[in-house]
């Protein structure tokens, strides 16, 4: 499996080109969005979480509901101004999950993430914030480049359960996904932010590091858009 390169356009300084790699890839990775101070603050902060005050350390699901610091890491501006590019038009917030990924946490599998919110294609897209340095070892992301120009792909089901500190969705089923299209292994460091396709396919890798990878999820929908609110996810628009 191949990693990514890292010569790539930063919205920063050339966000037409930038556009064009997100477009052609279904992904992005954004360097320094966030400085060492503010990722501690989140880290610090996911300490007050219901699943860091029950010992289970599984994904936290909405954290801004618990802790207004979170729906602060949603309006930042570098990041919702990306996300009206990649959304074409006024994004609107609409999920946060909050990853502490402690050693030994399985991967999630492979999975579009539109499958889950069945919103219009090109209208929803998610920003994947890197808390701590993340790679292959620690939980990285596996990414399928290209795979969301298929739209969205049939599942299969899986049986291997549910397990302790990782999201109860997240081995369910995975995407099907075209031989055409092979992985690779995105390594995004701390305080980078990979932005990703509503239909390209992803998935992480166990943490087999001795540290923990603690990412926040951010996910964003063009503003008057339909989609499913979810039983688990109890997803709602936010004006940012």
């Amino acid at each position: 499996m191949q990693s990514q390169s890292t010569d790539t356009p930063s919205f920063a300084t050339n966000p037409k080109e930038a556009l064009q790699h997100f477009n052609e890839l279904g992904f992005h990775i954004e360097y320094g969005v966030l400085n060492d101070i503010e990722c501690q603050r989140y880290i610090h902060a996911s300490q007050t979480l219901e699943n860091a005050l029950n010992g289970s350390f599984r994904p936290q699901m909405m954290p801004h509901r618990q802790n207004p610091i979170y729906l602060e890491a949603m309006q930042n501006r570098t990041i919702t101004n990306i996300m009206n590019l990649l959304v074409d038009g006024k994004a609107m917030g609409l999920q946060t999950e909050y990853f502490y990924c402690q050693p030994g946490t399985r991967g999630f599998s492979l999975h579009q993430d539109n499958f889950f919110v069945q919103a219009s294609v090109g209208a929803f897209a998610s920003a994947w914030v890197a808390l701590t340095d993340t790679h292959t070892q620690k939980g990285g992301l596996i990414v399928y480049p290209r795979s969301h120009k298929e739209g969205l792909l049939p599942v299969r089901k899986l049986d291997i359960g549910p397990a302790a500190s990782q999201d109860p969705n997240a081995n369910n089923e995975e995407s099907i996904v075209p031989t055409q299209y092979k992985p690779i292994n995105a390594t995004v460091p701390k305080g980078a932010v990979l932005f990703i396709h509503g239909h390209v396919v992803h998935g992480s890798n166990p943490n087999t590091s001795n540290e923990w990878r603690h990412v926040l999820l951010n996910t964003y929908i063009r503003e008057g858009e339909s989609y499913r609110p979810g039983n688990y996810a109890q997803r709602e628009a936010i004006e940012l």
